[in-house]
């Protein structure tokens, strides 16, 4: 995971040892303009202060949202470690920081399409911890294509194995649209589906999709961002359908 080097502030190494963080794994800064749109902010900026002083004036504020105008979004940060995160959100002041074992984390990546040719992606994460713990995180930062799926990986590593021993032992994993328990998944609209007819899962176009077996196709699609734990619900849905369907 390609990340900046850094020394935490004295802020964040106090949230780290209250959390029991553990070992910092890597630091990401905020997205710096292009030279081309920035040049373009500061020409569009000084001409509207020249011609219309109120609206250059307002656009400059808008424009303080980007870290190449602002001093406090510049030093914002992102950390990643062992056992959880801290953040500062792309809004606001604060600092936010979550545990892995505690956090539900909702991505929703989208990909803007302009008179049919693709455009930039957008990553937009949502980290819910206990409590009033929640942070939105979103390519504000650099790297979020390293930096999602780390932590996707680490809540996987750090729920995976007690989410699916509670499924096992009887009781009901709760991911948002979709719900686990020993016998099958459920969801709001479409009630329940045993493991024995669960076909196939896949995830494509930002969906969810549940094929079901004996050739009747799609059972349901959901949207990946109303799952919670995308990476603890496809793995747990990989080993129950393996051990409790048709092959079982």
């Amino acid at each position: 995971m390609a990340a900046a080097p850094t020394t935490l502030s004295s802020e964040a190494t106090e949230l780290a040892t209250t959390h029991q963080l553990g070992a910092l794994e890597g630091t990401f800064t905020p997205k710096r303009l292009n030279k081309a749109l920035f040049a373009l902010y500061i020409f569009t900026t000084l001409n509207l202060l020249v011609m219309f002083v109120i609206p250059g004036l307002l656009f400059f504020w808008w424009l303080r949202r980007y870290p190449d105008f602002s001093r406090r979004q510049a030093a914002k940060r992102l950390h990643l470690f062992e056992n959880g995160l801290i953040v500062h959100p792309e809004s606001g002041d604060g600092t936010v920081a979550i545990r892995w074992d505690s956090v539900r984390l909702y991505q929703d990546i989208t990909q803007k399409v302009i008179n049919g040719i693709p455009g930039p992606t957008e990553y937009a994460y949502s980290a819910v911890g206990p409590g009033r713990a929640s942070a939105r995180i979103t390519h504000f930062y650099e790297g979020p294509e390293s930096w999602g799926p780390h932590m996707q990986q680490a809540v996987l590593r750090a729920q995976g194995p007690a989410v699916l021993e509670s499924v096992l032992a009887g009781e009901t994993a709760n991911f948002g649209e979709f719900s686990l328990s020993r016998t099958g998944l459920t969801t709001r609209q479409k009630g329940h589906l045993p493991w024995s007819e669960v076909q196939e899962i896949q995830v494509a176009a930002g969906r969810v999709h549940v094929m079901r077996s004996g050739g009747s196709g799609l059972w349901c699609g959901v949207a990946v961002s109303d799952i919670a734990n995308l990476h603890v619900f496809l793995a747990l849905t990989q080993h129950l359908s393996a051990t409790h369907g048709p092959a079982a």
